[in-house]
């Protein structure tokens, strides 16, 4: 039942709730139904379908007639660069429940993230993918990392002008004088000085820390604050205009005792280190160069990979040679027991019992249940494992199992002889045992534990077993069955008493042509030439119909013609003369 919403240019809109089709019932309604922009409020949870994947976000129909939008951010809190794999994990149609973000008079913004929802995410946390605030926080921790460095360096400067003798303020006083004065008279400060950098003077309020700090310590301070400023500074001291005349420049600084040559040689230190890390960036930023073309390369050559292995997929004669290409195979042919019964032995091959008996399960669910054969063939493969690297506890629970799933007869006759193929010869009497039990009626049930029997060398039982089997089963069936245990006893047993009951079961029903014919067929492989010409003998006198005795006569003349003279032909060739010419003159009189 369903009830018709519209019937409009040929379309025809159904509705299957419970609300619609018993407005009767008390019954509570699980999702409101939508019809317009107003019955959405934010904060709310609406369930809807995936309508469609774009460029844009993904379109999530809340009702026939109302459409809203989720933007890829709060899809999933991962950073997903290819639209495809959206589309494997929100196929369109897809039953989602959504968080109400935002709503205007136009446009409804939802959410799928799992915060908002209490719901699982879309996307499973195993594809290993980024998540959109794994580089803020990074930033974050780098910040962190930059205001910790700043404050170590703070402390160790601090504590190095401690150490500075007091006299060194006196001296920095006496530079700058002389540099006011007499400009010409020596290069600026900053030249000798890398330390002392011309910096814009700042307003700062006066404390008392700082009224009693000496110069170099407030010197020091200021680089901290502008260490940026510094850096381009450096850069732009390297770039001459082309209209300044070229300053002085002095390789070594003021010497006038050790105590300037310690600050001169820390500087000197640092515009060495700079120009070496200057250095090493160019070569690094070469090798980038060189990766990316690298990457390029190893593009191709992963497209050119790409490309032989899906020729070798299309290829129909190639054998499969890992898990996927037996997946690919299974998925394309479900229902071929040949298939899965291939995949269970790649995995049995390397010893992976577990992954085999799960390709077995997998295939009893996924072979359809009109292919009967298909799913015995499984059954059988499965208990031939257990029996193999299995225990006997889990060998009868899968015996179990496929007797409800299966014609019982078949599945006991096949673990039969699984036994009997690994040498289990007690637990094979044991089931055939049971068997007799469960299936006397059963005409092949008795004569496969007459072959088994016979294959032990156990002939005395496999006589009384007949004796059961004549008591047991329909008289119609005795005969079918002397002659079933006679031929036997010619391939297993003992020649002589197969023939004597082929004697019996002829002189009991001399009409019977097909004992005859198998009768004949037996001696002419088992028994010698007087042995088998004594039967056509026998069998051309019978009074049988003439159809019937034609068929014999012809019988009778190849093998004359195949193993026989010229004279045993034209015997052959005579007694059919005779035959008919006797059948003529009944048929005169």
């Amino acid at each position: 039942r369903c009830y018709i919403l519209s019937n409009k240019n040929g379309k025809i809109q159904l509705s299957l709730r419970q609300s619609r089709l018993n407005p009767k019932s008390n019954s509570e309604v699980e999702d409101v139904e939508i019809t317009s922009i107003k019955d959405v409020k934010k904060g709310q949870l609406v369930r809807g379908y995936v309508k469609s994947i774009t460029p844009s976000g993904v379109f999530f129909g809340l009702s026939t007639s109302l459409l809203s939008r989720i933007l890829f951010q709060n899809v999933s809190p991962y950073f997903v660069q290819k639209q495809s794999l959206y589309e494997k994990y929100l196929p369109e149609g897809k039953l989602l429940t959504a968080k109400v973000l935002s709503v205007t008079e136009k446009h409804i913004e939802l959410s799928l993230l799992p915060e908002d929802t209490g719901m699982p995410g879309v996307l499973p946390e195993s594809l290993d993918l980024p998540r959109y605030d794994a580089e803020e926080e990074k930033g974050e921790a780098d910040d962190r990392e930059k205001t910790e460095e700043l404050k170590m360096k703070t402390k160790r400067r601090r504590g190095n002008s401690e150490r500075h003798h007091p006299l060194s303020a006196v001296r920095l006083f006496v530079i700058r004088i002389a540099f006011e004065i007499h400009p010409s008279c020596c290069s600026p400060p900053s030249i000798h000085f890398p330390l002392l950098q011309e910096a814009k003077p700042k307003k700062k309020k006066i404390c008392p820390a700082d009224e009693n700090d000496s110069g170099i310590e407030v010197y020091y301070r200021e680089e901290e604050e502008d260490d940026q400023e510094k850096e381009a500074a450096k850069k732009k001291s390297k770039i001459k205009k082309s209209g300044e005349a070229p300053r002085l420049q002095v390789s070594m600084g003021f010497t006038w005792d050790e105590d300037m040559n310690a600050v001169d040689m820390p500087a000197l230190n640092q515009k060495e280190e700079s120009s070496e890390s200057e250095e090493e960036e160019d070569p690094q930023s070469k090798l980038k160069k060189q990766t990316k073309k690298e990457k390029e390369v190893e593009k191709q050559k992963k497209e050119k990979e790409l490309c032989k292995l899906e020729a070798a997929l299309m290829d129909p004669s190639r054998q499969p040679q890992s898990a996927d290409d037996f997946d690919r195979l299974v998925l394309s042919s479900p229902n071929s027991s040949i298939l899965w019964l291939q995949y269970m032995a790649f995995h049995l091959q390397a010893t992976e019992i577990e992954k085999a008996r799960a390709v077995a399960e997998r295939a009893l669910k996924t072979i359809c249940f009109r292919e009967e054969q298909e799913k015995l063939n499984v059954w059988v493969a499965l208990l031939n494992l257990e029996n193999m690297y299995g225990t006997e506890e889990s060998l009868m629970k899968v015996f179990e199992r496929a007797v409800q799933y299966n014609e019982p007869l078949k599945v006991f006759q096949h673990l039969c002889d699984i036994y009997a193929n690994s040498e289990k010869y007690k637990q094979a009497e044991e089931l055939y045992q049971t068997m007799l039990k469960r299936f006397r009626q059963e005409k092949s049930v008795w004569l496969k534990y007459a072959s088994f029997l016979l294959k032990q060398g156990q002939t005395e039982a496999t006589h009384r077993l007949l004796e059961r089997a004549l008591k047991a089963l329909p008289t119609k069936e005795h005969v079918d069955v002397i002659s079933r245990f006679a031929q036997l006893e010619f391939r297993f047993g003992d020649p002589e008493h197969a023939k004597a009951l082929f004697e019996s079961t002829l002189s009991t029903y001399p009409k019977r042509t097909d004992i005859w014919s198998i009768y004949m067929d037996i001696m002419i492989k088992h028994g010698s030439q007087k042995e088998v010409r004594d039967i056509f003998e026998r069998v051309i006198h019978l009074s049988l119909a003439p159809k019937k005795m034609k068929f014999f006569f012809k019988r009778y003349l190849d093998y004359e013609k195949k193993f026989g003279t010229a004279e045993s032909v034209l015997a052959v060739k005579r007694a059919a003369l005779e035959y008919v010419e006797t059948k003529s003159s009944t048929a005169d009189t």
